[in-house]
């Protein structure tokens, strides 16, 4: 059983942890605000590969002090201390510097949504380690085939400290590939994207979309008899007080237009004829347009990255 002064020194430094990283979220969340000006400052790639390798480590030692017994406070209390006081303040640091001036709109967004992802990533990491310091306090017995509870708390560990991993991965893929690396990929993933938008039109058929058609089919037959109803009830009341209220009728012989005596408009025999084309046609006609535009936008992609991404000389 652990001492109480080792327990007490654990739950202090996870608080110190959680207040870290709630200031940290809260920072990476003010999208809008300017972000501090530091004089000479370091590499922002090389510091995140750095800072990165180091949390990456100290999660894979805390995990395996977590799942082995038995269960030292004193020794994931100071693998934390060293997260709060090494890693943390290094990727801060990292969010600082890599401004939009220097690294560009598009490796700071990056960077940017994966520190999000390692923060959330961490939070759930230090609640499953806050979760098992109560349950080693407990000092809960176990069965021969080991407890459940203690089984299950493992697996989240195990399932957390993946989670933890996979986003140091990207990021130190992010750090390795640096700027051009970065939109080279970004440019892929949107060739790739335009690419499947134009199969799946190209395999489309409307007029052998039987489900669509019979969706809107039914819908507009639900709307027709709607209206044919609220219409009728229209009708039946406007009849009755034509006939309690008798006016002066006057039919104009050329189009059947039927007037009363102040040249109000009753009714009308003639319409004229519907000039819009099918409705099959325009579907048609939009899909042949879309196409186009999205095969001219598709063959600008390769020359995006052998004449403007690739010929981009190196941050260093």
């Amino acid at each position: 059983m652990s001492s109480p002064s080792s327990s007490a020194e654990l739950s202090t430094t996870l608080e110190i942890l959680n207040g870290l990283l709630n200031s940290f979220s809260d920072q990476l969340s003010s999208c809008g605000s300017k972000q501090t000006s530091i004089s000479n400052p370091p590499n922002a790639l090389a510091l995140l590969h750095d800072s990165i390798s180091i949390l990456r480590a100290q999660v894979t030692k805390l995990s395996l002090l977590l799942l082995n017994k038995p269960f030292t406070p004193s020794a994931v209390a100071s693998i934390l201390a060293s997260i709060s006081a090494e890693c943390l303040p290094g990727l801060m640091t990292v969010y600082e510097i890599c401004s939009p001036d220097t690294y560009g709109k598009l490796m700071q967004t990056e960077v940017r949504n994966q520190l999000r992802d390692l923060v959330s990533a961490m939070r759930h990491l230090v609640d499953q380690t806050a979760s098992m310091a109560d349950f080693a306090n407990m000092n809960a017995p176990e069965g021969p085939g080991g407890s459940k509870d203690l089984i299950g708390r493992r697996e989240e560990i195990l399932q957390v400290t993946g989670q933890v991993w996979s986003v140091c991965d990207r990021m130190l893929a992010t750090a390795s590939l640096g700027i051009v690396g970065v939109a080279m990929n970004k440019a892929k993933e949107w060739e790739a994207l335009i690419k499947d938008a134009i199969e799946e039109l190209e395999e489309w058929d409307p007029d052998a979309d039987d489900d669509f058609d019979m969706d809107l089919d039914s819908e507009h037959e639900e709307k027709s008899s709607e209206e044919k109803v609220s219409g009728s009830a229209v009708k039946d009341e406007q009849q009755h007080q034509v006939n309690d209220a008798p006016t002066v009728r006057i039919k104009h012989q050329s189009n059947g237009t039927v007037l009363d005596k102040d040249n109000t408009k009753l009714s009308s025999t003639s319409q004229p004829p519907s000039t819009d084309p099918p409705p099959t046609t325009n579907i048609h006609s939009t899909k042949s347009r879309v196409l186009k535009l999205l095969k001219l936008i598709k063959m600008l992609f390769p020359a995006l990255r052998k004449r403007r991404i690739s010929i981009f000389p190196p941050f260093t």
